[in-house]
């Protein structure tokens, strides 16, 4: 079990992340060319390190584009001011997507960014397959949250109930929760894996959602109203992001660079952000014979089995036309030339 020390610090690098988000809420560049908002549906993290390249190193300014970065607190407000033509861009997963539009909300995917699932659920017990979680506490950040979704998906996939578990709803104390020994496993996002082991300096054995579903990639994300009335921004804004995902991928150590220039305090945790990056870039691309990373299109997700996965799942109470979801229209010639 891991002392109240432990924990405290664990409670602190958490502090450090809302102090980050606090300071960066909105950053707004020297005013030139088309002004468009790009909406994070959290607080800043490395995780967001293609678009902070893309910035830093002038890709969307060298297609005329002056990009804000905005924060909300959570991914719903995002989704919301998107949907309302109060930003024109935003970064999403594909649950979000997917609800978004079962409610109503013209939103579409207009490009993939992480290319496979990094949700899991981790422990430091002899918790290595789903089968092992049965009879245990669970810590999720919500009822309705992505891992609680996923969660459920992965068990519905191997014929196993949500109910043999014990979940523990506890937003964003999912790492504390297990390792003050109150939960034998969390579910979460790759990153927070990393955090675990870095503060309790024990690696964590991991149930990898991938080999369950492909709901958790992550994508770019735009209204219906500015893919009709303005597809031209769209394309510019688009073609700058690939760069910048691109070149993160290749660039671990720049693009940690670029995100700590829009968020300096920051710099106290590079090498934690860096080592979160790295793994992100490892496990959320395959790669070519030469090493190179592969970008696939949204179309080529299997998003009819994603959202019958969600309806199964309840994160969805019916099920929409799927080419509402997503479209080629801007990326695919990128990828592609």
């Amino acid at each position: 079990m891991v002392s109240k020390k432990v924990v405290g610090g664990i409670v602190a690098i958490i502090v450090i992340a809302a102090i980050i988000g606090s300071i960066a809420l909105i950053y707004t560049p020297t005013p030139s060319g088309e002004q468009v908002t790009l909406m994070f549906g959290f607080t800043p993290n490395v995780g967001y390190a293609p678009f902070y390249t893309a910035a830093a190193k002038g890709f969307y300014a060298e297609e005329g584009l002056n990009v804000s970065f905005q924060y909300s607190k959570e991914e719903a407000d995002m989704i919301k001011q998107i949907a309302v033509g109060k930003a024109e861009f935003g970064y999403a997963g594909d649950n979000a997507v997917i609800i978004a539009r079962v409610q109503g909300m013209p939103l579409v995917a207009i490009q993939r960014i992480i290319q496979k699932n990094l949700f899991g659920i981790y422990s430091t017990k002899n918790i290595t397959e789903p089968k092992d979680l049965i009879g245990k506490k669970i810590a999720l950040s919500g009822p309705m949250s992505t891992p609680t979704i996923i969660l459920k998906i992965i068990f519905n996939e191997l014929n196993m109930s949500f109910d043999e578990i014990e979940p523990l709803y506890v937003g964003g104390a999912v790492i504390s929760t297990h390792l003050s020994g109150d939960a034998d496993a969390y579910a979460t996002y790759l990153p927070l894996k990393i955090i675990g082991e870095s503060i309790s300096g024990k690696k964590m054995n991991e149930i990898s959602a991938s080999d369950y579903t492909t709901l958790g990639r992550t994508y770019t994300i735009t209204s219906e109203k500015m893919i009709n009335e303005h597809p031209d921004i769209v394309r510019k804004f688009v073609r700058a992001t690939q760069r910048g995902l691109e070149y993160a991928v290749l660039h671990p150590e720049e693009a940690v660079d670029a995100f700590i220039k829009y968020n300096p305090d920051a710099a106290e945790k590079r090498q934690l952000h860096l080592a979160i990056w790295k793994a992100m870039a490892e496990r959320g691309f395959d790669r070519d014979a030469q090493g190179n990373p592969i970008f696939h299109l949204p179309s080529e997700d299997d998003w009819a089995e994603k959202q019958e996965q969600m309806y199964e799942a309840g994160a969805i109470d019916k099920k929409i036309d799927i080419n509402k979801l997503f479209t080629d229209e801007f990326v695919k010639d990128i990828i592609y030339s």
